[in-house]
């Protein structure tokens, strides 16, 4: 990650600058409601009965499962140093946070919403064996879903890539753009949007189906089957997934990729003129990406949730250690619907 600004995004002016000159109080306000939302959830979760660990269960846990899930609990841990210290850095040399921490924080603050993806019927689980308080679901909006609370969210692994290795992906989505238009100097944006998803796919997807077929960090049971890879095995991996995830970080990509003269997203018109000095306007900017990534975040998993309904039934033979409770013995739900 470079440490300006100028090198993260192409300066382009934006001739609808006049006409947007108030919208950062929107997306201002957007960020103030879903930081409320989720402060809501965290505190209702912790105060409840539901925060406790999920057990993995009976079922035995193969040792390459075992094994991935504990040293990649370590890196993940052990990677925030890095990426705190650069965040850090950053922000005490300049006084200011730039677009990239900013997506950074925003991010971080969409992982309340990594459950809803299955909102309306459990159709994603993560390995249990990992260290886990079960899930706030059950005090999202909206929540659906019986059981939520038991779904394992892997603390040590899911937290940490919310906060650096989503706008790593957005990066990478942004420099595989970069390198289109200089290859091709009149492609449009929808030629820069294909390089972006290709950027993604050749890296932080192949890292996910990894972890579902090889490592067994999380399952995708509540999928079509017919456009899945490995379908109807507990591991299988949803193809339409390859579609949806990278679309929010290509469209964070394109949000870097385009600012004004000023250095300003066109979600942030306007905050340049912002009184209150330079802290405020960090805090303002910081809500602005709040309200931006919850906003992307909501839009996938929602997405992915409300399809999951038509889905085909769970796999068969689902280990417990996977199945997070959400079905099975114990739950008065058969996981074969």
């Amino acid at each position: 990650m470079s440490n300006s600004e100028d090198t993260l995004s192409v300066t382009k002016p934006s001739g609808k600058a006049a006409g947007m000159a108030n919208a950062y109080v929107f997306w201002t306000i957007l960020g103030g409601f879903f930081l409320a939302l989720q402060i809501y959830a965290y505190a209702a979760w912790i105060a409840s009965p539901d925060f406790m660990p999920t057990p993995p269960g009976p079922d035995p846990i193969p040792p390459i499962v075992r094994y991935s899930t504990i040293g990649y609990q370590i890196f993940a841990t052990l990677s925030l140093i890095p990426a705190l210290i650069w965040f850090v850095i950053g922000v005490r040399r300049t006084g200011k946070i730039d677009t990239t921490r900013a997506m950074m924080v925003g991010w971080l603050s969409a992982y309340w919403l990594d459950p809803f993806i299955s909102f309306l019927r459990p159709m994603f689980v993560y390995n249990a064996s990992a260290f886990n308080y079960g899930c706030w679901c059950t005090h999202i909006p909206f929540w659906h879903t019986p059981h939520g609370s038991r779904i394992a969210e892997p603390l040590l692994i899911i937290a940490p890539s919310y906060f650096y290795t989503f706008t790593l992906t957005a990066l990478i989505a942004l420099w595989a753009m970069k390198q289109a238009r200089r290859r091709w100097p009149r492609v449009g944006n929808i030629g820069m949007a294909l390089a972006g998803f290709a950027g993604i796919w050749l890296t932080m997807e192949i890292l996910d189906v990894v972890a579902t077929r090889f490592m067994g960090l999380d399952a995708w049971p509540g999928s079509f089957q017919a456009v899945s890879l490995w379908d109807g095995m507990p591991y299988q991996f949803p193809i339409y997934e390859l579609l949806l995830f990278p679309a929010p970080f290509v469209a964070c990509a394109f949000l870097l990729y385009y600012v004004d003269t000023d250095g300003y997203t066109v979600i942030e018109h306007g905050l340049g003129g912002a009184g209150g000095g330079q802290w405020r306007r960090n805090g303002l900017r910081l809500l602005i990406f709040i309200a931006f990534c919850n906003l992307m975040n909501l839009a996938y998993t929602a997405s992915m949730g409300i399809a999951a309904t038509a889905a085909d039934p769970w796999p068969a033979g689902m280990p417990s250690w996977l199945a997070d409770g959400q079905c099975g013995s114990g739950t008065g739900i058969t996981c074969q619907r």
